[in-house]
């Protein structure tokens, strides 16, 4: 009997791209809608685990890379009654986290043994989440990722195509700011490698990060991209390079550094460390792609 995998919203961006990662794996793997199953009632979850024999749960219920208010109790929410669920059926669990756990200390990159200390509330809303856990579970994986690159729904990164692709006033953007990018589809197939471990007797728990292996500046990674988009010849904005001031920094609430070591991907799944620039021209071509297939109104909306 193949074994049952559930993602507990496969419907979100980073929900689809992990979906996709195990599309043709001999795993079953399960995709409520969102509204089918109470994430936030233990009871309900442990039903649905119990009734579908449910081997491993990957959450990313709430997850987005800036969530909001509605996402954040979402995801505190759902933490607590999958965490209490998993007790009751002996699942493992994989929780999707993020760098926004961590402060503003003079940071090149964050380890796994590096003490959170987030700025605003979303990155409590993570920390909290990931404590539920890490509190209940023995066996459960929490995954803090850096900056992701993903083209559907709201993501930084798409944000970001769509102001290069549009006159307006020149781009502020800063070396201030750090991060060590990685895909959503390379999420993905960290997951499924980590599953597939574990169902082969892995035993490793805890927290580990997941980034590519060269971070950059907001500024060069803007750079990056323009640069494709230009010899793509869409690009019609220009950007500017600016210091920011610590208070602007400050209402910004996320680390100066987004970027992180993946010492123990590395070492306890045999994680191959990618470049961020690995992909980025096929990435953004995709994108370009569905632009001109979207009516006028969606791509200028």
């Amino acid at each position: 009997m193949a074994n049952k995998i559930l993602i507990t919203d496969a419907h979100c961006p980073v929900g689809k791209a992990i979906h996709r990662a195990f599309e043709h794996s001999s795993y079953t793997v399960l995709t409520p809608l969102v509204d089918n199953v109470d994430w936030e009632s233990a009871a309900a979850i442990t039903e649905y685990l119990e009734d579908n024999n449910v081997d491993i749960v990957i959450n990313t219920t709430g997850w987005q890379e800036t969530p909001d208010v509605g996402h954040q109790l979402q995801m505190v929410d759902a933490a607590k009654a999958l965490a209490s669920a998993a007790v009751n059926t002996q699942c493992v669990v994989i929780h999707l986290s993020s760098y926004r756990v961590f402060g503003g200390e003079n940071k090149s990159a964050y380890d796994e043994l590096d003490k959170p200390l987030p700025l605003g509330p979303a990155g409590r809303a993570f920390l909290e989440a990931e404590r539920v856990f890490e509190r209940t579970l023995s066996r459960c994986i929490c995954l803090r990722v850096s900056w992701v690159l993903d083209i559907d729904g709201e993501s930084v990164f798409r944000r970001l195509l769509q102001d290069l692709v549009t006159d307006g006033e020149a781009l502020v953007v800063t070396h201030q700011r750090r991060g060590s990018p990685t895909s959503a589809a390379e999420i993905g197939r960290v997951i499924f490698a980590m599953v597939n471990q574990i169902l082969c007797g892995s035993d490793n728990w805890g927290v580990f990060h997941l980034s590519s292996g060269d971070p950059c500046s907001s500024a060069e990674f803007t750079e990056a991209v323009a640069d494709i988009l230009q010899r793509e010849g869409a690009l019609k904005r220009q950007w500017s390079v600016e210091s920011l001031s610590d208070e602007e920094l400050a209402v910004q609430g996320e680390p100066d550094s987004a970027a992180l070591t993946v010492r123990r991907c590395r070492d306890n799944f045999g994680y191959q460390i990618r470049s961020w620039r690995q992909g980025l021209t096929g990435l953004i071509r995709t994108w370009l792609e569905q632009q001109e297939t979207k009516p006028k109104s969606d791509v200028t909306s």
